[in-house]
């Protein structure tokens, strides 16, 4: 497992930059995984990412940047522009998506994103340097359309199937949607009634006073590693 980073912290959502177009972060993450792999060509791996990160590694997936086994998105979802250009992930892959309803950053039902702070001001600064301040890469969306396109991809028809999980307070409850049938791999969106921008069940990416609730009883951190453990 190895924790790469984007240049200046940041990852670019959707391809390089027009600004600058050498700044290519999947040509990137494929050369490091030839690299790490000892391969001519990347082999399929699981990636995974929080918020930004999220954002990249869907549009990564989508394209067919890298070959993927598995995907594992945090409290982030792929910009409007990304998926006006593929509607349909162009390879199949076991997903995991966990977000907050109450997510104040990246609106769970989609829309335009809310950073704030220091983060907002980075973020909005390397926007105007880099060319990408076109209102699509602004807006993001809908989590469950995210997770209903990979169903799509994967050949699952029909709807999910839903279970709560009871929150212990002053954790929120869980609603668990699963996509799956016998021609690809599973969907899985854990849907945090309520909850905020942060990594579930561990530590916050944001303090908890902007962060929101996140249940404690979800490790997003496991769910992680068993997906890595089943998909490898």
């Amino acid at each position: 497992m190895v924790f790469p980073n984007g240049w200046g912290d940041v990852w670019h959502v959707a391809g390089p930059p027009p600004g600058e177009p050498a700044l290519d972060d999947a040509a990137f993450l494929r050369a490091l995984a030839c690299q790490l792999q000892g391969t001519a060509e990347p082999q399929p791996l699981v990636l995974a990412g929080i918020s930004n990160g999220a954002g990249f590694a869907e549009h990564a997936a989508r394209h067919g940047l890298l070959p993927l086994t598995g995907l594992f998105l945090a409290a982030g979802t792929i910009r409007e522009s990304s998926r006006q250009v593929v509607p349909v992930p162009r390879q199949q892959a076991a997903v995991t998506i966990m977000a907050g309803t109450g997510d104040k950053m990246v609106p769970y039902n989609g829309g335009e994103l809310h950073a704030k702070g220091l983060a907002g001001r980075k973020l909005r600064r390397r926007a105007a340097e880099h060319g990408e301040n076109q209102p699509a890469l602004r807006r993001v969306v809908g989590t469950e359309t995210v997770a209903k396109d990979w169903a799509a991809a994967n050949g699952v028809r029909g709807e999910p199937a839903a279970e709560t999980l009871p929150g212990t307070p002053p954790d929120p409850p869980v609603t668990r949607l699963i996509w799956s049938g016998p021609d690809g791999p599973p969907v899985v969106l854990y849907r945090i009634e309520g909850g905020g921008h942060g990594w579930p069940g561990g530590p916050q990416y944001l303090p908890a006073r902007v962060a929101g609730p996140i249940p404690r009883q979800l490790d997003a951190t496991q769910i992680l590693l068993d997906m890595v453990a089943t998909r490898s």
